[in-house]
C-alpha cells in the first residue's frame, strides 16, 4: 500500500534501478492482494502474519505499531500513565482496517464517542495525529521520522504484524526476480531497526500498563 511505498520502498527501488538501469519497475498499489498465480505481479511486499502458502518467499521484518501523540501536547519530563489517557480524543482507521491488531484493539478498549476522527489511510492518521486531532496508534517506521510525534508507550508486541517479501514458485529462479528480492532485502534489513521500532527515544509509558490486550 501506499505507506509502504512512500516511508520504506520508494528510496530502496530508486537505488536498485541505479544499480540495474536495464530493469523496469511496474509499481501495484492495493490494500487487495494480487493474485500471483494469474500473473497480476511478480512480487508482492506485504505486511501479513499468514503469507499465502502458494507463494514462497521471506521475512524481512517484523513492523512494530506503538501509540502517539503530537509532542506540543506532551511536553511535560516523566512517566505518562497509559490508564489517564482513555478519556483523550483518539483517531483511527476505519472499519475496513479492522484486520489490523491495533485497529481491533482500540475499538474493543476506547469509547466510540472517544474516537473523535477515522480515515482510510494509514499516511492519513498519522497526519491527523501530528495535527493534534487525537492520540492514535501508528507503525513506528512512520510515526519514528517525524519530529512532530511523541511517543507515548513502546511498540505492543501484539499489534506487530511480519514484512513479507513474496513470489510466486515457478519465479523463483528468475534471475530479475531473485536479483531484486535480493536487493530490496538487504535494504530493508538496514532499515530493520527503524521497522521494528527500535530507533526510538525511550518511551514515556507502555502498553502493559493500558487494559489486557486480546489482540492476536
Amino acid at each position: 500500500n501506499d505507506t509502504l511505498l512512500v516511508d520504506l520502498l520508494t528510496p530502496a527501488l530508486a537505488a536498485f534501478l541505479k544499480q540495474c538501469p536495464d530493469i523496469r519497475l511496474d509499481v501495484l498499489l492495493s490494500n487487495q492482494s494480487l493474485n500471483l498465480s494469474k500473473r497480476d505481479a511478480d512480487v508482492a511486499i506485504r505486511a501479513t502474519d499468514h503469507p499465502p502458502e502458494t507463494l514462497v518467499g521471506r521475512r524481512a521484518a517484523r513492523i512494530a505499531w506503538a501509540l502517539y501523540g503530537r509532542a506540543s501536547d506532551f511536553t511535560e519530563a516523566g512517566t505518562i500513565e497509559i490508564g489517564h489517557l482513555w478519556e483523550h480524543r483518539w483517531v483511527s482507521l476505519g472499519e475496513q482496517f479492522t484486520g489490523l491488531k491495533a485497529v481491533r484493539y482500540l475499538a474493543q478498549h476506547v469509547a466510540a464517542e472517544r474516537i473523535v476522527y477515522k480515515v482510510n489511510t494509514v499516511l492519513g492518521l498519522a497526519e491527523a495525529v501530528e495535527a493534534g486531532i487525537g492520540i492514535g496508534f501508528l507503525p513506528c517506521f512512520i510515526a519514528d521520522t517525524k519530529p512532530g510525534l511523541t511517543r507515548l508507550a513502546a511498540p505492543d508486541p501484539g499489534f506487530s504484524a511480519d514484512l513479507w517479501l513474496l513470489t510466486h514458485p515457478d519465479l523463483r529462479h528468475s534471475p530479475r526476480v531473485r536479483l531484486f528480492l535480493d536487493f530490496i532485502a538487504v535494504e530493508l534489513g538496514r532499515m530493520k531497526p527503524l521497522i521494528e521500532g527500535s530507533l526510538a527515544m525511550s518511551p514515556r509509558g507502555t502498553v502493559a500498563d493500558a487494559p489486557p490486550s486480546d489482540a492476536t
